[in-house]
């Protein structure tokens, strides 16, 4: 009896082993890439967003353009996403449609957060000479990078089930949302 047991947690370990195996797919390589480069974007809209939250006018010009120089570092890592993530061959597999639709899934709220706490911040922005011109033009620029991420990641979407595309849609929509927003508050 204790033969035929210790026989039976082994093969049930051994199955459940290769079930897992089966069961999650590793995504491909460039699907892989795509996922370190939107991590690495979620990476630096972090680091924005709290120099954002943390500014104060009395931090002057040059408190202002390291922010700027933040979101320059931003807008390179959203270029390289989007380099890396067009070379996903359209449309994906379920495994990286459903590993790259997550990790937007995490992103979008801290891209909206940031727009957000640049709107909440403009008084600050607007006492300091020129900074204002200096966070329209990033408010833009970043608006047209993130636009040709969504386009590439939109384009890698498989078209059925329709579930896929009407989440990227969704997120899409969010974005475009937030931007709109932080736009017609600083009058772009």
């Amino acid at each position: 009896m204790r033969a035929f047991s210790t026989i039976f947690i082994a093969a049930v370990l051994a199955l459940s082993a290769n079930a897992a195996a089966v069961d999650k797919r590793a995504v491909s390589t460039a699907a892989a890439l795509c996922i370190a480069d939107l991590t690495s974007v979620s990476e630096q809209l972090t680091i924005v967003k709290t120099a954002v939250d943390a500014f104060v006018s009395s931090a002057g010009y040059s408190g202002a353009t390291a922010i700027h120089d933040k979101g320059t570092e931003l807008e390179a890592r959203i270029v390289k996403a989007t380099t890396d993530c067009n070379t996903i061959t359209a449309p994906s597999n379920v495994e990286d449609t459903t590993a790259i639709l997550a990790n937007v899934g995490t992103l979008v709220p801290k891209v909206t957060g940031s727009l957000t706490s640049i709107v909440n911040k403009k008084s600050q922005f607007a006492a300091i000479p020129f900074a204002t011109i200096i966070v329209k033009t990033d408010i833009k620029s970043l608006d047209t990078k993130t636009a040709a991420l969504n386009a590439v990641l939109i384009s890698k979407v498989p078209t059925t089930p329709t579930s896929y595309l009407d989440t990227a849609n969704g997120y899409v929509a969010e974005i475009n949302a937030g931007f709109s927003a932080a736009k017609t508050a600083y009058g772009i």
